[in-house]
């Protein structure tokens, strides 16, 4: 049995970055790895920034290229959000520049399965712009949602998808935090999922984590200060939905470009770095280069993760 000392070191807060690939967090009372097979095997590629001329266009492909050649098996794709490069003060033609690369990158692979979230730079304006694409239209539109978050359910494993980024109090862009609207939703979504099944939490900023104390010099004032769009600020609520629904098991998030596991009360909190590392600059962000996260999950509930750095 291992002991709440070993665990804590083993899987409490930590960051990961470059020099290491690839990185695995096994999970606690896991058997031996070798001896039993995931059920379910995903890639979740986050952060890729996409527009064009900087060379997002071949750096995805050379990503998707990667994963298939190396991790043969994988059932489908995430997308933790913020694939576009950014549509917040663009023109309608700039946004639709950067989609259209997305499009074209798509075209490349039409037989690979997409599970979208949605990110603070996919959605265009401040404000919505004309009735033709208001709010977060556009993005739902690209990836062929009906709704900014949702539900699914693969190999006896069920996926929420969350939509992090809501408009401040002022009305000003943004602040992470569910709307009371998706919180109804998921705590609704969370009782009617048997208690057996195991269930994953996808979200573009992180729920709870230690690299939005890193992301920048948030100490600079002599204490802590860790902006509300760097971490969920229903953060604590939300840890005690999750602690009343043991069979949450994972989190998992973008948005900061940076690689970490945190456990609290038996939730995994993975943050997994960034397709485009630093915006596509060939040196790492704060120590992190770029890569992908692959994630296996077991019919127990368990699960592993590991950060590869594709781009070698």
């Amino acid at each position: 049995m291992i002991s709440r000392r070993k665990l804590l070191k083993l899987f409490g807060m930590g960051t990961v970055g470059a020099g290491m690939l690839p990185i695995s967090c096994a999970v606690p009372n896991a058997k031996d790895e070798t001896k039993r097979k995931p059920v379910l095997r995903f890639a979740h590629v986050t952060d890729m920034h996409i527009e064009p001329g900087i060379g997002a266009e071949e750096g995805v492909k050379k990503c998707i290229d990667y994963i298939l050649e190396k991790e043969k098996s994988i059932d489908f794709f995430v997308n933790g959000g913020d694939l576009i490069m950014d549509a917040l003060d663009k023109t309608e033609a700039e946004t639709e520049a950067q989609w259209a690369v997305w499009r074209k990158i798509r075209a490349t692979y039409p037989d690979l399965k997409f599970y979208h979230c949605i990110g603070n730079h996919d959605v265009w304006g401040k404000t919505p712009h004309e009735e033709k694409y208001p709010g977060k239209a556009w993005v739902l539109k690209e990836h062929g949602m009906d709704s900014p978050y949702y539900t699914f359910e693969s190999h006896g494993w069920q996926f929420i998808v969350l939509d992090s980024t809501q408009p401040k109090d002022d009305g000003t862009w943004y602040t992470a935090n569910l709307d009371s609207k998706q919180r109804a939703w998921l705590e609704q979504t969370l009782k009617d999922i048997p208690s057996e099944k195991p269930v994953m939490i996808i979200s573009h900023i992180p729920i709870l984590g230690a690299t939005p104390f890193l992301d920048g010099d948030n100490a600079k004032t002599g204490n802590w200060v860790v902006p509300g769009a760097w971490m969920h600020t229903d953060a604590k609520s939300l840890v005690n939905l999750f602690y009343n629904h043991k069979n949450v098991k994972v989190c998992i998030s973008g948005h900061i470009h940076l690689v970490e596991t945190l456990v609290y009360h038996d939730v995994h909190y993975h943050c997994s770095g960034a397709v485009c590392g630093n915006w596509w600059n060939d040196e790492p962000y704060e120590l992190t280069n770029k890569g992908y996260a692959l994630f296996e999950l077991f019919e127990d509930g368990t699960h592993t993760f590991k950060y590869v750095e594709y781009d070698v």
